[in-house]
């Protein structure tokens, strides 16, 4: 399955930049999982993990936002984030 390029940026710098299976995001509705193909969207972030699984394995990077927004396109998925940390094991 073809995977989508995930961007994940703050005011400061690019925290991550990859390409993807699946990304989840916590929106202000509740989570929110893309894959490749999905409708163009724009949305506000709650604060919470992003999840961004890079392979259909089940290989995830995590990581703790605080507010922002995602931009989706059929290809890419781009968080703007207030602020962002990839979390550690």
């Amino acid at each position: 399955m073809p995977k989508l390029t995930c961007d994940i940026v703050t005011p400061e710098a690019k925290c991550f930049t990859d390409e993807a299976f699946m990304v989840v995001v916590p929106g202000t509705e509740g989570q929110m999982g893309f894959l490749y193909d999905h409708v163009p969207l724009v949305s506000a972030l709650a604060d919470g993990v992003v999840r961004v699984q890079l392979d259909e394995a089940g290989s995830v990077k995590e990581f703790d936002v605080e507010g922002g927004y995602v931009q989706v396109t059929g290809t890419k998925v781009i968080i703007l984030a207030d602020k962002a940390q990839e979390r550690t094991a």
